[in-house]
């Protein structure tokens, strides 16, 4: 179906919707452009909406010039304007914490079947941050990761005390959609070259990578 076809059914469809299901869809809608990514496994009612009136959202986010995927094999949807993205506006501590926890994600994932979700620990989070001889992060910036990674879909504390070492994070699909798969080789890379240069380096590094995104 050509982009056009997609687009012209979608808003016929947005037209014929009940009274009810537009509240629906104008709160499904404020909640993606707000949020970019929304997974069936923490909203599975606007998920099932979303993916019923795909058409609809479809036509939508085309207006707006976004990018739309809805991901059944991952049961994600994901969507980003074509001038900007979540890591565009993150700090220097908030893109490490991202590349960190990506590359936790791909290296956990292996062996596991689409219905599982990786899990780590606070732990393993931070024996990575040590692998690569990055600074640890104090209590109140890693209560604001946490809440970062929870308001965008992309883990789920399962505990209440996320500062012990035992503390168990649930990471979900929707990181590959932060950082490609693409990226993920070279995050070893990105990462090491810390280890060579000064922090400021690499740091300025990773900004400019995330502007150029």
């Amino acid at each position: 179906m050509s982009n056009g076809s997609v687009s012209t059914t979608g808003i016929a469809a947005l037209e014929l919707l009940g009274e009810a299901d537009r509240q629906k869809m104008s709160a499904a809608l404020n909640r993606l452009l707000m949020n970019n990514i929304l997974i069936k496994e923490k909203d599975r009612e606007t998920y099932m909406f979303i993916r019923r009136n795909r058409e609809s959202a479809h036509a939508f986010f085309r207006f707006l010039g976004w990018d739309f995927v809805l991901d059944e094999r991952h049961e994600c949807i994901y969507v980003q304007s074509p001038d900007s993205g979540l890591r565009r506006s993150l700090t220097r501590d908030e893109t490490l914490w991202m590349l960190i926890l990506r590359l936790i994600y791909q290296e956990k994932r292996e062996g596991l079947s689409l219905s599982e979700f990786p899990m780590t620990t606070l732990y393993e989070i931070r024996s990575k941050y040590e692998t690569f001889r990055i600074p640890w992060l104090n209590v109140t910036t890693l209560d604001r990761m946490i809440r970062l990674c929870t308001r965008y879909q992309l883990l789920d504390a399962l505990d209440s005390d996320i500062r012990m070492d035992d503390a168990r994070f649930r990471l979900f699909h929707s990181w590959i959609y932060v950082i490609n798969m693409d990226e993920v080789k070279a995050i070893t890379e990105r990462i090491e070259r810390y280890v060579m240069k000064k922090e400021g380096d690499l740091l300025d590094e990773v900004d400019e990578e995330a502007a150029a995104d």
